[in-house]
């Protein structure tokens, strides 16, 4: 079997493994999909330009941040991210950054003071706080950068203080947050991320990049303790991707520079890898919905040779299967000089998904707010 399948034969790959019943297909959840594809919607239900949004609990309680407000301040929503009451502060006078909720309900932050990061637990919904891990100069990029696995708590580190490579650490705790060991360190790499996870196979896979020497794909089943690499260079550039039924990954590629153009691709354990679809930009977030669906969040950055000349907007994507993906929403950017994105990382238990947005016409100050979306099934 091709371990790489570049996006000119994708398509006659799809073609030949629908048509061929001798064959078993690699991609079931996503190829064995029907040519005549109806097309999915997204519906904004609700648009919030006062707050930054930053996680939801399993309870369904949402946290975020009121902008102009401190940084430090907590707010809490309990009637599905619609109105927000203050809940709680950093400890020691912090900023928080980005936010986790476990399976159990416990918050893990990444915070800031005093010029280093810092990751807090709270244990009460957020009410109150303790930090638990020193990260130094390294940080978390999004929510995706700690993960849950068979009873263990994973974070993989991100940094920004160097352009080279950096030793990038994968920590560990059995005890859901409360303390803390380095299970791996990774070389070779300059930033980690983000985590997926694969119950089904105990597996663990964790997403390296940022050029084409540092960016890898790995995959563990030994807890974190040893590493597989199954795909590298330009192609595995990924910030966040969907584990799908047959154990691959699904994401939206986050390429600016060309040779490369960003897709939606396909990678199996094996290494088989497929593009599948042509994006705009290089993407930050690829999310499958408990219902069925995905939607990925297509970024629009200053610089690369990636993008249409004309381009200026960050887009979200949907697809109902996974293959066949439409461009939906649109938000023009504020600044030419910041990344405009629009990601989905969150679903409420209402089924309506989280869409965070970044320097966004028309939204809050540094065009910074939230909308609430429903996915569209025909």
């Amino acid at each position: 079997m091709l371990r790489r399948v570049h996006h000119r034969t994708a398509l006659f790959l799809a073609v030949l493994l629908l048509s061929t019943a001798s064959l078993a297909a690699p991609f079931p959840d996503v190829l064995e999909a029907s040519p005549a594809q109806a097309t999915p919607g997204l519906q904004v239900v609700f648009t919030n330009t006062t707050h930054r949004f930053l996680t939801v609990a399993p309870s369904g309680t949402a946290y975020a941040l009121k902008l102009g407000d401190s940084t430090s301040r907590l707010y809490a929503s309990t009637d599905g991210a619609r109105t927000w009451t203050l809940k709680g502060r950093t400890p020691l006078g912090g900023s928080f950054h980005v936010i986790s909720a476990l399976a159990d309900g416990t918050l893990l932050a990444d915070i800031e003071r005093a010029g280093a990061h810092y990751l807090a637990r709270s244990s009460d919904g957020g009410a109150s706080w303790s930090e638990v891990l020193a990260l130094g100069n390294y940080r978390l990029l999004t929510s995706r950068n700690i993960a849950e696995l068979d009873g263990t708590v994973y974070l993989l580190e991100y940094q920004a203080f160097t352009s080279q490579n950096a030793p990038l650490r994968l920590h560990a705790s059995g005890d859901q947050g409360r303390t803390w060991k380095v299970r791996q360190v990774f070389e070779g790499h300059r930033h980690g991320h983000g985590l997926a996870v694969d119950p089904a196979r105990h597996a663990l896979w964790a997403f390296f990049g940022d050029n084409i020497q540092q960016s890898a794909i790995l995959r563990s089943t030994s807890k974190g303790s040893n590493w597989k690499r199954v795909l590298s260079g330009q192609q595995a550039l990924v910030v966040t991707a969907a584990v799908l039924d047959d154990g691959s990954l699904l994401y939206a590629q986050d390429i600016n520079w060309l040779p490369g153009r960003p897709h939606i691709a396909q990678l199996s354990p094996d290494g088989t890898y497929v593009e599948l679809n042509p994006l705009s930009g290089a993407a930050y977030s690829t999310y499958r919905l408990r219902a069925g669906g995905f939607v990925a969040g297509v970024a629009r950055e200053p610089l690369g040779d990636a993008y249409a000349p004309s381009e200026e907007s960050a887009h979200v994507w949907a697809s109902l299967d996974g293959v066949d993906w439409v461009a939906l929403l649109h938000y023009p950017r504020l600044n030419p000089n910041e990344n405009v994105r629009a990601d989905v990382y969150e679903e409420l238990p209402s089924g309506l998904l989280v869409l965070q947005l970044q320097n966004a016409r028309g939204f809050g100050p540094g065009g910074m707010g939230y909308q609430l979306v429903r996915f569209l099934r025909p």
